[in-house]
């Protein structure tokens, strides 16, 4: 329940910017970043392997199924065969169906993951990953801003610069698409198979979709997303600022106007870009609230974000006793609610899939079921879900900035082990992170921060001069 009280004196002469450090900040973030992702190169070259499987192995002991799969993934340039056993071998849906249904003798098992654990190919589904990872952070920021003037709340105002800046922070994210847009337009098809000619050639179901799945459409609605979004968060973050200069409470109306819209494209960018970035990278399955799976995992990073960066903001002294505990409470209740959501609707997802039974759908969940990522799956279930679930349930909880920052912290790591359960299964058998993954993290988290400090550098972190503040400073929950 909320009320107010009477509101803390605010002076609006005090020093809200990082003071020149933000510029230095965004340095130091860069450079680690960047070393983050060299290292990660290094890592990649090391390891060697790739998806392509020797073909003179012998095949002459090995499950049907299994030889299959060696045979599709042995030359992507045209000799591996059409079929095998009269069943398209184009169609690895199935016959991964059948390879994760049986156990395999350990000897085979170890070939496939030292052939499927390194080179570009695990590179480019690590950094996919990675990518999917902060490209949630600022959307998780701009859905923040969008539904606030959407309801147009007087509370979050103290807060709302934070996430306009979290938003902002998409211009620079929207570059490191360029690893994944570029290999596609040139050809490759390491990381979406769709872009295969050979295999939509052979494979009817993705000679189908051709029309929405080729790389020049691709990279057009990927320019069509980024520029959705860059476009609104930047509108949003100027007019506020515009506002810390003129004191026009016009420029709040305005703002409150373009919302409704906004939110709506939001909706269907968020949508789409989880289709065909995230879901695309296994062709033949598909989910229809798959766009809100991946934007309600977005708004509990978004929020996880931003309650880390407002206690850090705090602790440093840039924003006073104008941000309370309530603010953080009911931040708190944001992520314990959006979190529960995210369970919703990814048990919506397995249980019609489950009850459903079609080949077409069940492929894609029995390779999360088998060979270790059933316990990948299980720490979700009760990492990502249960055990966040009670730990933020009580008032207590979220009204402790220790218990919040650790939280915050929780989520943030089981939204990127999401992101990993979800796309890694179709390029390795080995179902833990290893020192690629986190260096890529590692590394476009320090970029997403670069940008943020950056955008943070000149400016005052709270709207200093919006009409609602003093609604927001005199915030109380009851």
């Amino acid at each position: 329940m909320a009320g107010h009280h009477s509101s803390p004196p605010f002076d609006l002469s005090r020093d809200r910017t990082l003071r020149g450090q933000g510029t230095a900040y965004a340095r130091t973030a860069a450079v680690v970043g960047l070393v983050c992702l060299g290292l990660a190169l290094v890592v990649a070259a090391l390891t060697g392997g790739t998806a392509r499987i020797d073909q003179t192995f012998d095949l002459q002991h090995a499950p049907p199924a299994l030889v299959g799969v060696v045979q599709l993934l042995a030359d992507k340039e045209g000799t591996a065969p059409e079929s095998y056993d009269g069943r398209p071998i184009a169609d690895i849906n199935k016959l991964a169906h059948e390879l994760f249904s049986k156990e395999l003798p350990p000897h085979w098992d170890t070939f496939l993951q030292e052939k499927t654990g390194g080179g570009w190919q695990r590179f480019q589904a690590s950094y996919l990953v990675a990518f999917l990872f902060v490209v949630s952070l600022s959307v998780g920021g701009l859905f923040f801003i969008l539904i606030q003037h959407l309801a147009r709340a007087g509370w979050s105002v103290v807060l709302g610069r934070i996430a306009e800046i979290m938003a902002a922070s998409i211009g620079l994210v929207s570059i490191l698409a360029l690893p994944i847009v570029l290999p596609l337009l040139f050809g490759s098809h390491s990381l979406y198979e769709w872009n295969d000619p050979h295999l939509v050639e052979t494979d009817a179901l993705i000679r189908h979709k051709r029309a929405w799945l080729n790389p020049t459409f691709f990279t057009i609605r990927a320019v069509l997303y980024f520029g959705v979004w860059a476009l609104f968060s930047r509108f949003f973050l100027a007019r506020s600022r515009e506002q810390d200069e003129s004191g026009d409470p016009a420029l709040t109306s305005r703002m409150q106007a373009v919302a409704p819209i906004g939110t709506l494209l939001f909706a269907g960018t968020v949508n789409f870009f989880a289709f065909d970035f995230m879901m695309s990278v296994a062709p033949h399955w598909f989910s229809a609230i798959y766009g809100i799976y991946y934007f309600a995992a977005s708004v509990v990073g978004g929020l996880a974000t931003m309650i880390l960066l407002c206690v850090w903001l705090k602790r440093r002294g840039v924003i006073g006793s104008e941000m309370t505990i309530d603010h953080f409470h009911d931040l708190g209740k944001l992520l314990f609610g959006f979190n529960f959501f995210w369970g919703y609707i990814a048990f919506s997802q397995y249980v019609l899939i489950w009850y459903a039974n079609i080949p077409e759908e069940t492929g894609w969940l029995i390779l999360r079921q088998q060979n270790g990522w059933q316990w990948l799956s299980l720490t979700l279930l009760f990492g990502h879900l249960f055990i966040p679930f009670l730990g933020l349930m009580s008032r207590r909880s979220r009204r402790s900035i220790p218990s919040l920052v650790f939280w915050a912290c929780w989520l943030l790591a089981m939204h990127w082990l999401d992101l990993y359960w979800n796309v890694l299964p179709q390029f390795s058998l080995r179902p833990w992170p290893g020192v690629l993954d986190l260096l890529l993290l590692a590394g476009l988290s320090s970029l997403f921060l670069a940008a943020f400090f950056r955008t943070a550098s000149s400016k005052a972190l709270v709207a200093v001069r919006d009409p609602r503040l003093s609604e927001s400073l005199a915030f109380h929950n009851a």
